[in-house]
């Protein structure tokens, strides 16, 4: 059942992201990337929510430099690719501020 929701999860987003296409906006928030890359998994309050975990205390857990690894290329039931580059890093930084 846990595989069942972690697959549906993850071909979820995966669905999402190749509808909504590619998002370059530089102008786009740290907040913003992550509600377009990862809330649907993870909840707009980082509490975790269709099957993602909870994201509350990911920074005691992970540093930056890990997210931005996670981020791009996958871990457990998080597909890779979900975003990548200088997105990434905004994300994993913008998570790190949110436990400080």
């Amino acid at each position: 059942m846990k595989k069942l929701m972690i697959t549906s999860c993850s071909l979820l987003c995966m669905l999402t992201l190749a509808a909504c296409g590619s998002n370059d906006d530089a102008a786009e928030t740290p907040q913003e990337s992550y509600e377009n890359n990862c809330s649907m998994c993870h909840g707009q309050d980082l509490s975790g929510g269709n099957g993602g975990p909870s994201l509350d205390d990911v920074a005691s857990k992970y540093t930056t430099e890990e997210l931005v690894d996670i981020m791009e290329n996958g871990k457990g039931g998080m597909p890779a690719g979900q975003a990548e580059g200088e997105e990434a890093e905004k994300i994993a930084e913008w998570l790190q501020d949110q436990q400080q």
